[in-house]
């Protein structure tokens, strides 16, 4: 009995040292579960890293409560767990993980981190460091501005010298500032003035919606963080309302946008997830460059398209995703 108990002993001794314990990834995510962007990055990430590690996320929760109380007290709880769990590596996404969590706690420390979802530019933030590497967030701007022109000009009282009016109407967030700076940046002129709107409230949305009616283009950036947002309510009152050339770039918004040119956020955690991948093998983050977003998808809305008399080219037509049929 003795030997058998010794013998049993040793085997299950042999199976517990012989298990090899998977490294640690913490996810930290700026916003919360649900919200479309945090979720397509998290897709991206957990098919990459799903088996190769063992994966926590901490949801800081920013865009439904953008004080900066809030924000600091949940990037100092992210913190507290990243000294407690001790990760192997700490993917950061999207700019308020950057702003509240990396730069303050993170800089230069032992942990490698890989960022994503940065809007445009790190400069605010002075990466790379020598532990953090990751992959910006740009808009394909460049076509979409391209494609809207195309369409404008087409029109005969909007020859090519007309000074054109934008409206932009995004939620009042960092992320949502920091992109309407840059594309002010690289489009006004004087053929193109910006008319920015950003909103609290779905009261404050509808209201700047109608005045933007009165524009030439018109951009409806993103809806998350807007306090009493009825997604539904807001599609009638863009199909009774809408009129004026609208264009975005998220896939959740491509209900109240004539033409869509969106991000894809799992190429964000894809990428993200590569780069851990790589620091598992034995790779330094300083040694993997800051690269950008590549991928896009391209919608068409029919439905709202068909108020206008605009034309869109036949050959994004054909290749655009359609919505609203």
């Amino acid at each position: 009995m003795f030997r058998k108990m010794m013998v049993v002993g040793c085997l299950l001794f042999s199976a517990v040292s012989g298990a090899t314990e998977l490294p640690r990834c913490l996810l930290v995510y700026s916003y919360h579960i649900g919200y479309a962007w945090n979720d397509g990055i998290d897709r991206g990430a957990t098919q990459v890293l799903e088996g190769q590690c063992e994966i926590r996320r901490f949801y800081m929760d920013s865009k439904r409560n953008p004080e900066p109380k809030y924000i600091e007290k949940k990037a100092k709880d992210a913190y507290a767990l990243i000294e407690q769990w001790n990760p192997d590596v700490v993917i950061a996404a999207d700019d308020n993980a950057s702003k509240f969590l990396v730069v303050p706690y993170l800089k230069d420390h032992k942990t490698p981190v890989v960022f994503c979802g940065v809007n445009w530019t790190t400069e605010a933030y002075g990466y790379p460091f020598s532990n953090v590497t990751g992959m910006i967030e740009k808009a394909p701007l460049e076509p979409l501005f391209i494609l809207a022109e195309q369409a404008l000009s087409a029109e005969p009282s909007m020859q090519n010298d007309t000074l054109r009016h934008l409206h932009f109407i995004d939620a009042d967030r960092l992320s949502s500032h920091k992109e309407y700076d840059r594309i002010r940046e690289h489009f006004e002129n004087d053929r193109m003035q910006f008319h920015p709107y950003f909103v609290e409230t779905f009261k404050q949305w509808k209201s700047a919606f109608l005045e933007a009616q009165q524009g030439d283009l018109v951009m409806v950036l993103n809806s998350a963080g807007i306090s009493g947002w009825e997604q539904a309510e807001a599609e009638r009152f863009v199909a009774k309302y809408g009129t004026t050339l609208s264009i975005g770039m998220y896939d959740w918004m491509r209900e109240f946008n004539m033409v869509t040119m969106a991000k894809e956020p799992e190429e964000q955690g894809e990428w993200a997830a590569e780069v851990v991948r790589m620091i598992l093998a034995g790779s330094s983050p300083a040694e993997i460059p800051i690269a950008s977003n590549r991928r896009w998808n391209s919608f068409v809305n029919r439905r709202l398209l068909s108020k206008t008399e605009l034309v869109l080219p036949d050959t994004f037509i054909q290749r655009a995703q359609k919505v609203g049929e």
